[in-house]
């Protein structure tokens, strides 16, 4: 008896090690997104798609009042994907709308707090500025600075830097 509720609790920690992430739902994620960045006035509108094949998903193109836009992909109910960006070289008030936005996405699909939102942007900022950097300085033709992180459950965050722009992706489990 006793061993088997050893490896009981060891299974529960085990499983609680790590958090598996639910993403919300599009119309979750779209009603929390507005409210979560209301400043900068967010506005769903269905995308016009042209493409030699055939998708199932609904595209919405996200505009902002600030110099932000955004594409959300969802098929039915189920967010796929969403991408945010931003031309470069940006404004510092630019910049803080962009972060401002990338941090009310991650709290809408994910439901992380503020602190933590901010604390993965911040990282992976990071980390994409010095990819480009490194780019530069190599020489490489197409000058990029990419990084990703991959959560349990199939959520992915990814974010690009290049020369000419900026963008944010939350993928979801469907979406890959």
């Amino acid at each position: 008896m006793r061993l088997g509720s050893t490896v009981l609790a060891l299974a529960l920690a085990a499983a609680s090690a790590e958090p598996a992430w639910a993403i919300a739902s599009c119309d979750a994620f779209s009603a929390a997104l507005r409210a979560g960045a209301s400043d900068i006035g967010v506005e769903f509108s269905h995308a016009i798609v042209v493409s030699r094949t055939r998708s199932d998903a609904n595209v919405f193109d996200v505009t902002t009042r600030v110099d932000v836009d955004a594409t959300l992909s969802c098929r039915g109910d189920e967010l796929l994907r969403f991408e945010a960006r931003i031309s470069e070289p940006a404004d510092a008030r630019t910049t803080t709308n962009f972060e401002r936005f990338e941090a009310a996405a991650l709290r809408a699909a994910l439901g992380w707090d503020p602190a933590k939102s901010r604390g993965v942007l911040h990282d992976m900022s990071a980390d994409a500025r010095e990819f480009l950097s490194a780019s530069r300085q190599r020489g490489d033709v197409y000058r990029a600075g990419k990084t990703e992180q991959h959560f349990p459950g199939g959520v992915s965050l990814g974010l690009m830097a290049t020369e000419s722009d900026r963008t944010f992706v939350i993928v979801g489990p469907a979406g890959e």
